[in-house]
């Protein structure tokens, strides 16, 4: 077994905390009772929820007023004070430079997630230190953290990206619980967000949503540190319901669909609009409408295509909206959980939300609590849906919701699985090589858009990499663009190290073909993150690299002997004969260049990996 495999257990920090009160801190920039963004409110209920639980709480936050405030104006007084059983520390924002963030912003934004996913190297080290830098910070704050983090048996922080949480995730080390109320977005691919998850002791998800997105850009393996906490919204006090219009509107006397949250294009609100009004153009005769509330800069009335923009409303009228709609609509893609979804199933009011949402998509499908569409196409095809539906149906949906948020969403349990999570960075998880940083500066080399195949393991006879270079060449003729990765040391006493750099010369693949002989864990972790596919021919092994593959989400394409038969099963994919070069290597194209069938096989590694992780035998692993 290589030493970068090895398990090594994190050091033992002992708490000062007696064990009947639990210590926790809960870092996060924007802290307060009236703040309505969703990260916001998770802080403040999972402060008050734990407190009434009889933990020892304390907020570490800043001055800062809100996320759509000026991050560098304080709007709160700095130091200490009690609130509801919870302390609350304010410290002072630091200084920053919003043009350079905006620059810094506005490059990472200029490409999509996907592209970043393959060409790392695009986000230069100065974007990507101007965006953590000139985010929303606090020396101060993180300071006295590494001063007090003794006493805290677990540093919950939230969210992600900004510095002051990837700061705090790395002074409280395996103490931390990142909830990082992750996005399918470009800020995900920065490498000091892949630092905080791998360094981060636990990782709390809101939905199984995020946590699949979470598998996708990070790997199976931080299963081994997750847990889907979720979220509750609170029951809304008994209030008289209000009478006449909201805005002049008259709910009652109008079918609608409603929208409900942040008014502008980064929440979707333009396509939602722009394909309700297609709907409404091809059924003239329809009297559905789209009822917008929330913040926003400009409005989106469009009286010609039963389009009605009310602006902010109150909590109890945003209620009274939501029991008379039809259905609520929520197209955006960034969700890590979508309150105003729960909000809707609460008052029995179905849903349509964005298909390309993991987050709000998977729980849909799971609740049978609404509908998902992704195009203009189809969000106009379901608005055309919902006009014709009856009654009976959109109520059957909306009750299912219903009856999901009082199964899965309800405080008892949020609390009990954040306990849980609390729990787990208390008894000091065992350390994986998992939790090992890739090297960046090789990730971004390796994740140039040249697809990258990699065997690891040792690189002996049997291990045939004379094969695997053979079929290399020929995946290159199928117009592939791609290099030849090895991680493994030779054995002194064979001769293939020497066969095989002459075959290498002579093939002239020196340019493609990159071999490890010994590697630092840093160097090992970002080769596996930058595979595209593990390739082996070999006839004995390897079996705690194919492992390593399962965690880190590279698909497996392997010669099967016993060992692989063992580790594999039926995940992956196996072949029996390896006299068809040129075959083999047309199954290698089609993984790499499809991209349906490598998410195939890496969901069925991931079965795979977390079966193993259940069944405690990640020993087959070395």
């Amino acid at each position: 077994m290589h030493p970068y495999a090895k398990w090594t257990r994190a050091s033992s920090v002992s708490s000062t905390v007696n064990d009947a009160t639990p210590a926790v801190a809960i870092v996060t920039p924007w802290y307060g009772p009236d703040l309505t963004g969703g990260a916001e409110r998770t802080a403040w209920q999972m402060a008050h929820g734990l407190a009434e639980r009889e933990h020892d709480v304390t907020v570490f936050t800043t001055c800062a007023r809100t996320f759509a405030s000026d991050w560098s104006v304080a709007a709160y007084r700095e130091g200490t004070h009690r609130e509801n059983g919870v302390t609350v520390q304010r410290y002072p924002v630091g200084p920053r430079d919003a043009n350079a963030f905006d620059r810094a912003n506005e490059s990472l934004l200029s490409q999509s997630p996907a592209f970043y996913a393959r060409h790392a190297h695009a986000i230069g080290d100065e974007t990507a230190e101007a965006f953590v830098r000139h985010s929303i910070n606090s020396k101060e704050l993180i300071s006295a953290l590494r001063a007090e983090a003794g006493r805290f048996d677990a540093v919950i922080v939230l969210p992600y990206p900004f510095g002051l949480c990837l700061s705090a995730v790395a002074a409280a080390a395996e103490h931390a619980i990142l909830v990082p109320c992750l996005h399918d977005e470009t800020y995900a691919y920065l490498p000091a967000v892949e630092a905080a998850f791998r360094t981060a002791g636990a990782l709390a998800f809101n939905t199984v949503g995020e946590r699949r997105l979470a598998y996708r850009i990070f790997g199976p393996a931080i299963a081994l540190k997750s847990i889907v906490v979720g979220q509750w919204v609170d029951a809304a006090p008994e209030t008289t319901r209000p009478g006449g219009r909201v805005n002049g509107f008259a709910a009652r006397a109008h079918r609608y669909v409603l929208y409900a949250g942040r008014r502008d294009e980064t929440k979707n609100v333009d396509m939602l609009v722009e394909s309700f009004a297609t709907f409404r153009r091809r059924e003239r005769m329809s009297g559905l409408e789209l009822v917008l509330i929330g913040p926003g800069r400009r409005s989106y009335a469009d009286p010609r295509h039963g389009v009605v923009d009310l602006g902010e409303v109150d909590d109890v009228h945003k209620r009274a909206l939501l029991e008379d709609a039809w259905a609520l609509a929520q197209p955006s893609v960034n969700e890590s959980f979508s309150r105003v979804v729960v909000e809707a199933w609460t008052v029995s009011t179905p849903v349509a939300v964005n298909a390309r949402c993991e987050a709000t998509s998977e729980v849909v499908h799971e609740s049978g609590g609404g509908w998902t569409a992704a195009t203009k196409a189809q969000w106009s095809a379901l608005f055309h849906d919902l006009d014709r539906m009856t009654d009976a149906d959109r109520a059957a949906a909306g009750a299912r919701g219903r009856r999901y948020v009082e199964e899965q969403t309800t405080r008892e349990r949020v609390l009990d699985r954040l306990e849980s999570a609390i729990r787990a960075v208390r008894g000091r998880r065992e350390q994986t090589r998992f939790d090992t940083t890739p090297e960046p500066a090789l990730v971004r080399r390796l994740r140039d858009g040249r697809r990258t195949i990699l065997f690891a393991g040792p690189l002996v006879e049997t291990s045939c990499i004379e094969q695997l270079l053979m079929g290399f060449a020929l995946l290159l003729s199928f117009g592939v663009d791609a290099r030849l990765m090895l991680l493994g040391a030779f054995d002194p006493d064979e001769s293939l190290s020497e066969r095989f750099f002459e075959l290498v010369a002579g093939s002239g693949l020196g340019d493609r073909v990159l071999v490890f002989e010994t590697a630092s864990p840093e160097i090992v972790a970002a080769c596996y993150r930058s595979a595209d596919l593990f390739w082996s021919m070999a006839e004995d092994g390897p079996a705690e690299e194919l492992v390593d593959a399962f965690g880190y989400g590279v698909p497996v394409f392997a010669f099967a002997n016993e060992r692989s038969r063992a580790i594999l099963e039926t995940s992956g994919l196996l072949f029996n004969d390896k006299r068809d070069a040129r075959a083999l290597a047309g199954v290698a194209a089609m993984i790499l260049t499809d991209r349906t069938v490598a998410d195939t096989l890496v969901d069925g590694q991931r079965r795979r990996f977390e079966s193993l992780c259940r069944l405690g035998e990640l020993h087959l692993a070395g």
